[in-house]
Parts: structure tokens; sequence; C-alpha cells
């Protein structure tokens, strides 16, 4: 009678569900270790080619995968969006590419309902200020960031945070990120044409005239980081949508079907395979520019 008891029976039943996950926490710990063991490898192969110098991330398609698995909430699939850039970033920085764009709010967004635009920059300045945090316990990793665009145009509260984090990641030198906020190209050409004209009026009395240099040093990103080698899109559009259309003239644009939060590693290594294969067709151009 007593061994049918049931405190028994339920000590038995923690036992096996105890030993399960055990089993369980086990195999994740080996499946881990062999998928960056695998990782590694293929990192390895990967190198010997050459490697972008820099890679910029068109990141669509959260609403569409939001929509594709009935998710909840308008920042369902922005949420989703983040996990990704979190491995992507990781795989970037572990293949050797040492600049990384990403398109995360283009000044066309600004079009969308009230509601939605405040949704996303409230999940924007969460994850800003998660990453001050992470900054300032040490884990992360030598990621310095920066931010990019019309940062006027935004709140006071994500201005202040988005300047801390820059200022915060400044002197690291491991894999640098430029977040594009409040974005788009022909606004940053009427920017960098107008503080062209103040330097140049600035320097002399006489007529201004402008070369493509003063231009590009007024870009918005022109001292952060080198011009793209290689532009990823991903929601299966073959367009720039108003990103980085100065600065990306002579890179590759590699667009996938798969939408931002289903990007995977593989993703990753195809475009970059087909970058590599592309790398004498690039060089030939290079010598009639």
């Amino acid at each position: 009678m007593f061994l049918n008891s049931p405190l028994l029976l339920t000590t038995k039943h923690q036992l096996t569900e105890m030993k399960t996950r055990e089993e369980l926490g086990e195999f994740a710990q080996i499946f881990n270790a062999l998928m960056t063991l695998m990782r590694r490898f293929i990192f390895r192969v990967l190198n010997v080619g050459p490697v972008p110098n820099h890679i910029s991330f068109i990141m669509d398609g959260n609403r569409r995968f939001a929509k594709k698995h009935n998710l909840e909430g308008r920042d369902a699939g922005h949420r989703a969006g983040f996990v990704s850039v979190t491995y992507l970033l990781q795989y970037c920085k572990e293949i050797g590419v040492p600049y990384v764009t990403l398109y995360a709010f283009g000044a066309d967004n600004f079009r969308r309902g009230p509601e939605e635009v405040k949704c996303l920059m409230d999940l924007m300045l969460e994850k800003v200020e998660l990453t001050i945090d992470q900054a300032n316990s040490g884990t992360l990793n030598g990621v310095r960031v920066i931010f990019a665009g019309d940062l006027n145009s935004l709140n006071e509260r994500f201005r202040v945070a988005a300047q801390k984090l820059m200022e915060i990641t400044e002197k690291n030198r491991g894999l640098m990120v430029v977040v594009c906020v409040a974005y788009s190209t022909s606004q940053e050409i009427v920017h960098a044409v107008r503080e062209s004209c103040v330097k140049k009026c600035d320097d002399g009395d006489g007529p201004v005239f402008l070369e493509v240099n003063d231009i590009e040093e007024c870009m918005y990103t022109s001292i952060a980081v080198p011009d793209p080698d290689l532009v990823i899109r991903t929601g299966g559009i073959d367009r720039l949508s108003n990103f980085m259309a100065w600065q990306t003239s002579r890179s590759l644009l590699h667009t996938t079907a798969a939408l931002w939060p289903e990007l995977r590693l593989w993703d990753l290594v195809w475009a970059i395979l087909k970058f590599q294969r592309m790398q004498d067709y690039f060089q030939k151009k290079k010598k009639f520019d």
C-alpha cells in the first residue's frame, strides 16, 4: 500500500522529469558544441577567399513574418527581428567582417500609422537601453555602435540614449555597427550638400563650387565606415528602398526570399560566397571606373 502512495508516485514522476531534463540539457550542450565547431569550420573556409569589409542589411519582412505566424502585438514581428540581429552580428564578428550597417528605421516609415510608429520607436529605445546595460557590464564584446540619420527628428529620450550608447562604445575596436534610424538617401544627400556649402562658405568669400568629394565627406556615415561591399536585403524585394544609394553604387546587392526574422547562417554564407564569385567582375569594373 505504501508503494502505491500518491507521495511516492509523485516523487518518482519528479525524478523521471529531472532525469529527462538533465539528459536534454546534456544533449543541448553537445548539439551546441557541434554547431559551434561546424560554424568555425565554415567560417575558416570562407576566409580562404575575400571577406566583405562592410555588409549592409536591409531588414525587410518583420510585419509579414508576424502575419505568417499569427503573432499578436504590433511589435511581435519586430521583436523576432531583433533576435536575428543578435545572431547575424555575432556571425559577422566571427567571420571577420569589421563593419555592419543595419537599416533599422527609414524616414519613410514615419508615414505609417502613429500607433505603429510609436510602438517601433519604443521598441528601439528598449533595445538601445538594454545595449547600454550590456556595454556597462562589459558583455558587449568590443562592439562599437553608431547611429546615422536625421536624429533630430526623433524624440529626446531616444536621442539621449543613442548619444550615450555611442559615447560608451566609442573606444571599442571590435565590430563597428552603424544603425540607420530616420534615414533616407534623399535626405542624406540634401544634408551633405548643405553641410558642404556651409564649409565652403566658411573657407572663403568667393563662389561656392562643390566637388563629389565635398559631398561624400559630409554624408552621415562618411567618417564612421567605408562604402558597403555587400548589401543583403531580405523579404524577396530587389530594391534599395532609399537606403545608401550613393554609397552602394559599386556594391553587390543580394536578395533573399527569407523574411528578416527567418534569416539564418546559411543565408549569410551564401551571400558571401556570391560576393566571392563576383570578385573578378568587380575588379574589372574598378579598372574602368
